[in-house]
């Protein structure tokens, strides 16, 4: 067994269908346990995370550095292996940017400011929604849907 198939194996399945440790070799980038951790943290995540909420949960697992996880996300960002989601409350959102984590809208609800991940949209199909101008072509469409979740609206 490779030493990152231990890396892996001792982290557990991080996704369903995401092989990390080959995703980030892929990448050009050495799958340290600290990494795999944080990509685990992102598989297992219902929606985009801010770096503290990655930060916490990486925290109950091991002992980290807050700089090193903020050096993490730019690089995998930098590198495309991460999305970095811009909401209304200005702090950074995190989530996975592999094939099996297509781009998609997000809700934010304007109460308790959760986010909600929402079905993909193909880009084409979005893009000829929208009427672009012709001659344009678009590579990332970012929609944030804002309102009320459910949970806000039973609450009232």
């Amino acid at each position: 067994m490779l030493a990152t198939e231990l890396i892996y194996d001792y982290f557990g399945v991080m996704s369903d269908r995401c092989n990390f440790p080959q995703l980030l070799a892929g990448h050009g980038v050495r799958p340290t346990p600290v990494r795999l951790a944080v990509l685990e943290i992102l598989g297992e995540a219902e929606q985009a995370l801010r770096t503290g909420e990655i930060l916490k949960r990486l925290r109950t697992r091991r002992r980290v550095n807050k700089v090193t996880i903020y050096r993490i996300l730019e690089d995998f960002t930098a590198r495309g292996i991460l999305r970095k989601v811009s909401l209304d409350d200005r702090a950074a959102h995190f989530e996975l940017a592999c094939e099996h984590h297509p781009p998609h809208p997000h809700f934010q609800c304007l109460t308790c400011r959760e986010v909600q991940c929402l079905d993909p949209v193909p880009l084409s199909r979005m893009w000829a929604e929208i009427q672009g101008p012709l001659g344009n072509r678009a590579d990332r469409i970012d929609i944030r849907v804002a309102g009320q979740c459910h949970k806000c609206r039973e609450g009232q």
